[in-house]
């Protein structure tokens, strides 16, 4: 240790040796390099076996990092178990049970089991994002040790959730398989109810350490209270501070529990070793305002820089342009791979996918999300201006006739359809259809013939109101069981990116551009072509750039509108939290002023801060 220029909490936090430990590491302090140290000097003080030694990760990615920093330190692994909870407690299963690699469903799997049971018990979920927000309450029951009884879902009718979990289970009962969720509540009922296995793996790992504590669930946390046994030889180390996974059954409890739960020793890695003075500072300023958090102020090495900037643009499409032409300057002398663009959801990167394709600037999105022009009100929407631009379009026609409903039933359509005549033109000349339904028709050639006229925006603007897209969305929601509030942030999003375009063909060939783009991102599997990081503030947790746009920080985005309680405002502070300390060297907040044409005002999180740092 003598060679590693160890501050005071990280000499301590590794010489540790027997009984409970628990290390508050604040961003930037080095907790990767006490975490491996740590097992180095078990090994080598205290002449620990490796094999009893056991650290536990989150992610693959992050357990592999691990591994190899150990591996360069040392030399080699020594026998020390790196693993993510997934793959210790599958270990665990695959060691008493008849469980397989084969019997797991990968996700893709789930998503399509999932996908046919819904449409089995009524419940068609076009919207991806809202289906993903389905399969995450699926997961958090499994990850809470919750009684499917007595949940109440938020996204659809709890009923139908219960069906759709009901079924989902009957199916891998049936099928002999289980998917992620299940490894955590298998593992648990097997070693609450043997124990006989728990004894062996207790016997087995003697020093058990966590990484990201502050991410653990309740059936984690209950699955290593059994693991540590009477020797209570376990370290965790988090910061409760960046404690945003909610969603997934984690929280900050669990962190700030730790010592009254365990007994433990604790130490403060408190030194900011990433980023400036300045940066520190404000990120100090705004978390401190929490009041569920163990009270500590990071500090940092002395190291000054440039005050953050905070820049105003009029809405989002401007915010995206004007942070474009900024980078566009800063890459003159700084690396564009050390750029990264942050946002509170994945419907904002669209603003700066379409900023960066129109001035041709590389971009990598570290979340894989689905396209907003993938989503299938935009097809809907676009298939309106097709079909304005060329009434032979049948495909666009076809789509958008009953939405909203005009009443002609798809048996009719079909038996009209003909390549070379436009369906209008057929259905018009029908003999199935009524006086009045010729009525409908004739109100959708005049729409079309008025929407030919308009530019995107306006087109937009007319499709909502005047031909009644908005009214079919409410309709489309109630009979899908699903919420209004996603969709109508799709359209206004939506929207906003037709403002740029004075042509309805621009428009559309600008998402068909965008699209293909991303089709030969996804599809090109050599090295990542190096451009500005676009990232969610839950995707970049754990990474750090040299500059950093933190976009939108207004009401309503962070604080996310559905953030009402306490407990909610308090992770979305976490959330901004952690994206304010990414940066090594320049931190820029984004704010607006409108935002899809309302007043924006600068979040809550900022107004006391901004100023201070």
């Amino acid at each position: 240790m003598k060679n590693l220029n160890l501050n005071q909490s990280q000499s301590l936090a590794i010489s540790h040796k027997d009984g409970p430990m628990m290390v508050i590491a604040g961003p930037g302090s080095g907790k990767t390099t006490v975490i491996t140290h740590r097992v180095k000097y078990l090994i080598e003080n205290y002449k620990i076996h490796p094999s009893e030694i056991l650290v536990i990760t989150f992610a693959k990615v992050a357990a592999e990092e691990m591994k190899k920093r150990y591996e360069n330190i040392t030399g080699s692994t020594s026998g020390v178990m790196f693993a993510t909870f997934h793959s210790l407690f599958f270990r665990m299963l695959r060691a008493h049970t008849k469980i397989d690699i084969k019997d797991v469903l990968r996700d893709e799997e789930r998503h399509d089991i999932l996908k046919k049971i819904s449409l089995e018990i009524g419940i068609d979920i076009e919207d991806e994002e809202l289906f993903g927000s389905i399969t995450f309450e699926m997961s958090l029951i499994k990850n809470e040790l919750i009684d499917i009884n007595f949940y109440h879902s938020k996204n659809i009718p709890s009923g139908d959730f219960r069906s759709l979990v009901n079924m989902y289970e009957e199916y891998k009962d049936n099928h002999n398989k289980l998917d992620f969720d299940d490894m955590l509540s298998k593992c648990y009922n097997m070693l609450v109810n043997n124990k006989g296995i728990l004894k062996i793996w207790q016997n087995k790992y003697k020093y058990l350490m966590i990484d990201e504590f502050q991410d653990i669930n309740k059936a984690q946390y209950s699955i290593v209270k059994l693991l540590v046994s009477d020797l209570k030889n376990v370290y965790i180390v988090g910061d409760d501070d960046q404690s945003i996974y909610k969603f997934r059954g984690a929280r900050p409890d669990f962190l700030l529990n730790f010592s009254e739960d365990f007994d433990a020793s604790n130490t403060v890695l408190d030194i900011n070793y990433r980023s400036t003075n300045e940066i520190i500072e404000l990120s100090n300023n705004v978390i401190m305002k929490n009041k569920v958090r163990y009270n500590k102020r990071i500090k940092g090495t002395g190291r000054s820089g440039q005050t953050p900037i905070l820049l105003t643009s009029e809405d989002v499409n401007s915010e995206a342009l004007d942070i474009a032409k900024k980078i566009q300057t800063l890459i003159k002398t700084e690396d564009i791979g050390e750029i990264c663009i942050v946002y509170r959801t994945n419907i904002q990167s669209r603003a700066f996918i379409d900023a960066f394709t129109n001035l041709n600037i590389p971009y990598q999105v570290k979340d894989e999300i689905p396209l907003i022009y993938e989503h299938f009100i935009f097809k809907d929407v676009s298939s309106y201006m097709k079909a304005a631009l060329d009434r032979n379009d049948n495909i666009s026609v076809e789509r958008i006739i009953n939405k909203p409903s005009r009443y002609i039933n798809k048996g009719v359509i079909s038996s009209v359809k003909d390549r070379s005549t436009p369906l209008i033109d057929s259905l018009f000349n029908s003999i199935h259809l009524k006086t009045w339904q010729h009525g409908r028709l004739d109100e959708l050639v005049f729409y079309l013939d008025s929407i030919k006229k308009r530019n995107p925006y306006d087109a937009f603007k007319y499709i909502r109101k005047a031909v009644g897209y908005d009214d079919y969305i409410k309709e489309y929601a109630v009979f899908k069981k699903v919420n209004t509030r996603g969709l109508f942030e799709v359209l206004e999003e939506l929207s906003e990116s037709s403002k740029n375009f004075e042509t309805l063909d621009a428009y559309i060939d600008h998402a068909n551009t965008v699209i293909q783009e991303s089709k030969n991102k996804s599809q090109d599997k050599s090295e990542r072509a190096r451009g500005v990081t676009l990232s969610t503030m839950h995707g970049v947790k754990g990474a750090e750039f040299d500059i950093v746009f933190v976009s939108s920080c207004v009401e309503g985005v962070i604080p996310h509108e559905r953030s009402r309680t306490e407990e909610e405002i308090e992770e979305e502070r976490r959330l901004l939290y952690v994206a304010v300390t990414r940066p090594r060297k320049l931190l820029y907040l984004s704010t607006l002023k409108t935002r899809y044409e309302e007043e924006a005002k600068l979040t809550r999180f900022l107004k006391d801060v901004i100023g201070t740092a």
